[in-house]
């Protein structure tokens, strides 16, 4: 913290009152929820938020309120398991040391190698950022396979390195999912900082699934200081059902509703003549695209009211500063 509020204070009786971040993805990327966690007998007793935390601001994730019950549960993996292949399904787990397991990965690797070439091994790891950018050097490095996904194959090369790539070119920052002032000294009251008029929720229900380096409450602090919410969702969310226009569209038609809300904003010359005609390649071919999709022909497809596309469309193009919170279905 920036503060210089001590880390760890002394309450009295032997208990201590710790000050620090958990970090437990996803959705606490990049700095974990901010925490008071009292310790008694070195022990956890208490979870709190901290206030003073500059993105969290007292809040806490679920896995963070249940810290306690995690750290303490009988069931909590500390040491390698193996289980029997005849009991797979069951839970018939035994604990075994580091060595033990090194050596079946071990045993395993060298048969793999032996009876089909090195070449058969194929590594791949789940998303972790930095944890997991390592992994990738390890195939080629240990087990000899040219063979491997480079840092992560799925959620990561599809999703968040070009949102990384985009946002470096674009603003020189990391990833922000909406900009909820997190940049900022002062945060929402910093004087640099201006409340967006809408927020775009499209493709995703941040308040449940809190996405990387956003927790979800930073919309509602926002819609608490004036931002307008447009959904467009098949669900009825809690944030639709406070929205000034949401479009509940049939399940899979996503592009024919964002073909619709281009043509709406291009045809009425709604949007940044000169950041088009600086930045953008290939606009005219993209106006010539959306041409056909008209907001009735939309609702044919989608189910949304043409009406109804008009006004989202428009409101989100005439009303700048805005966010849009996409997810990857959008």
């Amino acid at each position: 913290m920036a503060d210089n509020k001590p880390y760890i204070t002394e309450v009295g009786d032997g208990v201590l009152k710790v000050r620090t971040c958990a970090w437990s993805p996803p959705g606490d990327h990049p700095v974990g929820c901010g925490m008071f966690i009292t310790v008694k007998d070195n022990k956890i007793v208490k979870v709190e938020g901290d206030p003073d935390h500059p993105i969290t601001h007292g809040r806490l994730c679920p896995r963070c309120i249940a810290l306690d019950e995690v750290v303490y549960h009988k069931d909590r993996l500390m040491s390698p398991m193996k289980r029997d292949r005849a009991d797979r399904g069951k839970d018939k787990w035994e604990k075994i040391s580091w060595d033990e397991a090194y050596d079946l990965l071990e045993e395993k690797i060298r048969e793999i190698q032996d009876t089909y070439g090195a070449e058969a091994i194929f590594t791949l790891t789940g998303t972790g950022r930095e944890s997991t950018l390592y992994a990738p050097v390890y195939g080629p490095a240990i087990m000899n396979t040219p063979n491997g996904a480079s840092t992560y194959a799925f959620s990561g090369e599809a999703c968040y390195g070009p949102r990384a790539t985009v946002t470096n070119y674009l603003l020189g920052a990391g990833v922000p999912e909406i900009d909820s002032a997190q940049y900022l000294p002062g945060g929402y009251d910093d004087p640099a900082y201006v409340v967006p008029k809408y927020i775009l929720v499209w493709g995703k229900d941040p308040l449940y699934s809190n996405p990387d380096g956003f927790f979800g409450h930073s919309i509602v602090d926002l819609m608490k200081r004036g931002s307008k919410i447009i959904t467009i969702d098949p669900r009825l969310t809690w944030l639709g059902a406070r929205a000034e226009h949401h479009l509940q569209l049939r399940p899979g038609t996503d592009a024919a509703v964002g073909m619709g809300l281009l043509n709406v904003i291009i045809s009425e010359g709604l949007y940044d003549h000169a950041f088009v005609e600086k930045w953008c390649y290939g606009f005219d071919e993209l106006a010539e695209a959306v041409k056909e999709w008209t907001p009735e022909r939309v609702q044919e497809v989608s189910w949304i009211d043409a009406d109804a596309l008009v006004g989202a469309a428009r409101a989100f193009a005439t009303n700048a500063p805005l966010h849009g919170d996409l997810g990857r279905g959008a």
